[in-house]
């Protein structure tokens, strides 16, 4: 099996290209085989194919092949490690970001729900997985582990802040702004508000975004919406009545807003959000662990693809033998079910000698140059 991965992350590609893909993105054109992770700071596709067919994935999942040239590819080895550190948020700015786990659990679920990925990339995947959990263990704890964190803190100072959306993200501003030491006076405002419950605080239907944006003094916008929240005219129009500044932080990809100039707006967008969270601390035990558990994982789905074959080259190599056997010594014999034993019993010596060495292939505890030793000594090196 071959791994092919596509990558537009931050800070490698800007903001304003994410953007573009994330608008003309659709998971749902992903071909077989596929795995595609869509988050604020980054798009990742990944097959397990070679790049011709990551090309493929690339224009069914953008609608166009062009797409592949402001992405980073990786192969092989590289592609998975890779794939190992974004589910440990070793790729992050916020080193371990408390998310991006989740995120990358949910699209591999989705992926497998609906047929998308199975088989040896759905285990890599997972695998990948609980390498993240155990990453996060290494990791040192911080109250400001993830961006909604960050996001909290850049409009922790106002009274009142209103978030945009009821997702995973939003929640976890909630939460930010609720962990700081003065927590503000908080409003979400959702899509499907009858489904929302907030603690303390209320929820507004999406109908009155318009008037949150005009009045509170801090707003976060965390919602997957394709689409801008508020027309760019609207928005002039709200912003240019407000008689108090405004901070708005789009946590959205893309993004829900773009400010008018001369507005009394601080406006912060994921690139800027990720840049004031760039805090790299000494990674050590976390970067070891999960790059060796990236290269075993790929070392058995590379030996798997390999292990078949040189089984399948055992049984045939010993049916042949067994074949040329019976044919030599089997015309000594007159009665037909005479022959028929000597070819059973023929068969179940083969067969026991190989059990020996097909178990060793299979265990999980042999080296990984196995496959090759085993087929050079049964001279299976060119068997097709």
């Amino acid at each position: 099996m071959h791994v092919s991965s596509l990558s537009f992350a931050y800070p490698e590609v800007d903001g304003a290209i994410r953007a573009g893909l994330a608008r003309r993105l659709r998971v749902e054109g992903a071909l077989q085989g596929a795995f595609v992770l869509s988050t604020c700071l980054r798009i990742e596709l990944a097959v397990s194919a070679d790049t011709a067919a990551l090309e493929q994935a690339a224009a069914a999942v953008f609608g166009e092949p062009s797409a592949v040239d402001v992405g980073q590819i990786r192969v092989g080895e590289e592609a998975v490690r890779h794939l190992f550190r974004i589910a440990a948020g070793l790729e992050s700015p916020i080193l371990g970001e408390a998310e991006i786990l989740t995120q990358f659990r949910q699209s591999l679920a989705r992926a497998e729900a609906a047929g998308r990925v199975s088989g040896l990339m759905a285990k890599l995947l997972e695998t990948a997985v609980s390498a993240g959990r155990q990453a996060r263990e290494l990791l040192p704890d911080s109250p400001h582990d993830s961006m909604a964190a960050v996001a909290a803190q850049v409009v922790g100072a106002a009274d009142r802040v209103a978030v945009l959306g009821s997702g995973m993200m939003a929640q976890a501003v909630v939460a930010g702004l609720r962990g700081l030491p003065a927590p503000p006076e908080i409003v979400v405002v959702a899509r499907t508000p009858e489904k929302v419950t907030i603690d303390g605080g209320e929820v507004w239907p999406f109908i009155r975004a318009a008037e949150a944006l005009a009045t509170f003094p801090a707003v976060v916008s965390a919602t997957s919406a394709k689409r801008r929240l508020v027309p760019d005219e609207d928005l002039a129009g709200l912003l240019g009545e407000r008689s108090a500044p405004l901070t708005l932080v789009d946590m959205a990809m893309p993004p829900d807003f773009t400010p008018p100039a001369g507005s009394q707006i601080r406006y912060v967008d994921i690139d800027m959000l990720a840049r004031m969270a760039d805090r790299r601390p000494r990674r050590g035990d976390a970067d070891a662990m999960v790059a060796a558990a990236a290269a075993d994982a790929y070392r058995r789905v590379t030996y798997h693809q390999a292990l078949g074959p040189v089984m399948e080259g055992l049984v045939r190599s010993a049916d042949t033998i067994v074949d040329r056997a019976v044919d030599r010594f089997g015309g000594r014999l007159a009665d037909e079910e005479d022959r028929a034993v000597l070819r059973q019993t023929a068969h179940t010596v083969a067969r026991t000698l190989l059990a020996g060495p097909i178990a060793y292939l299979q265990s999980t505890d042999r080296p990984a140059e196995a496959v090759d030793a085993i087929a050079e000594a049964f001279g299976l090196q060119d068997d097709g």
